[in-house]
């Protein structure tokens, strides 16, 4: 599909789009587009969130290319307008990271550095930024730097509470048949600590081990709308009601909550990356900015992260929530001086590859 234009969020002009496919057959879709002025500074490429579409980002893609950067943006598999890959199109699915990270290089070689000079940078959001950093080994040899918000490397303790012990609970009764009636379920109150991790990650890793891995998360469905007021992505209305009015137009670049193979997949890229020589094994120059009020990545294992990282540069925004990006003005702000100062042009790379990094 081509982009979609909403007379809210219409499309950026200069655009050009498509699909490629990756090594195991799935359609990726593309856009990019060209910088604005006679300064260019190099390539971004645009690596989303769980859920996000190309469209969601076109603010952002137009902040970039008026500061002289081409862009390139796309879907990860089974979102957005790429190729979906469960029968129910509003599951949030994926069995391994290894396959977001191979889309990732397939955008990367076939598209951004196909198309544009460098040097090349990535801009990642939560998935994306866990994607970036889970295989920023392969990508030193692709992108020069990496800006990333709120990066997913842990899930706030008090989200699921409720749904996790229901869950718990069937799954027990469905495992022994029903001949430990039901099991207490006191200690998955919602203060529990390290609940998703001491709970929700060994879960899903057994429904996926027994063929259940493509279920919604404990509580998920596939609905692709909330109300502003119970969102947790970001305090600015109008952003937010923006992208609403994009899924309502076209819902088909929407899907629910995550699957349980999609959370089992996310928690071994996650603990992979609490390993103690994970942090120093970054060789990739990042900037990490972090949400002050995110409720829904932990800015704990964020600053975790970053305190055994070597080549990553740590910012973060009080009071934001999640989205840096689709946030009110006071905190995108801060986003963008924080990645003005990272992000350089071709004059400060040159110095980069003279000191080795």
């Amino acid at each position: 599909m081509s982009l979609f234009n909403h007379p809210d969020n219409p499309v950026p002009e200069g655009t050009q789009s498509g699909f490629v496919d990756t090594a195991d057959g799935i359609k990726i879709r593309y856009a990019h587009w060209p910088a604005r002025g006679s300064a260019r500074k190099g390539t971004v490429t645009l690596l989303q969130g769980r859920a996000e579409f190309i469209e969601k980002y076109f603010e952002v893609i137009e902040d970039l290319r008026d500061r002289g950067f081409n862009v390139v943006s796309f879907d990860w598999r089974g979102q957005g307008g790429s190729q979906r890959v469960t029968r129910n199109p509003r599951r949030g699915h994926v069995s391994n990271f290894k396959k977001y990270r191979l889309d990732l290089r397939t955008v990367l070689k076939d598209v951004s550095l196909a198309t544009y000079p460098g040097p090349h940078f990535a801009l990642a959001h939560s998935t994306g930024g866990l994607v970036v950093l889970s295989d920023s080994e392969r990508l030193r040899t692709m992108l020069d730097r990496a800006v990333i918000t709120a990066p997913l490397l842990g899930i706030p303790s008090g989200a699921w509470a409720p749904d996790l012990a229901a869950a718990r609970r069937w799954l027990v009764r469905k495992l022994t048949f029903g001949l430990l009636g039901k099991p207490p379920l006191k200690a998955l109150s919602p203060k529990t600590s390290g609940l998703i991790e001491n709970v929700g990650f060994p879960m899903a890793r057994i429904f996926s081990m027994v063929g259940l891995g493509r279920l919604f998360v404990p509580g998920g469905n596939g609905k692709i709308l909330v109300p502003y007021e119970t969102n947790r992505q970001t305090s600015d209305k109008v952003r937010f009601e923006r992208f609403n009015k994009v899924l309502e137009a076209a819902p088909e670049l929407g899907v629910g909550a995550p699957t349980m193979g999609w959370l089992a997949a996310a928690a071994r890229t996650m603990l992979a990356l609490r390993k103690r020589d994970a942090g120093p094994g970054i060789k990739l120059p990042c900037l990490i900015l972090a949400a002050g009020a995110d409720r829904i990545v932990s800015t704990p294992q964020i600053e975790d992260f970053v305190s055994r990282a070597k080549a990553t540069a740590y910012v973060e925004v009080a009071g934001a929530a999640h989205e840096l990006m689709m946030e009110q003005d006071v905190y995108r702000d801060q986003f963008w001086a924080a990645f003005d100062a990272f992000v350089p042009g071709l004059e400060v790379e040159l110095e980069l590859q003279k000191s080795g990094l």
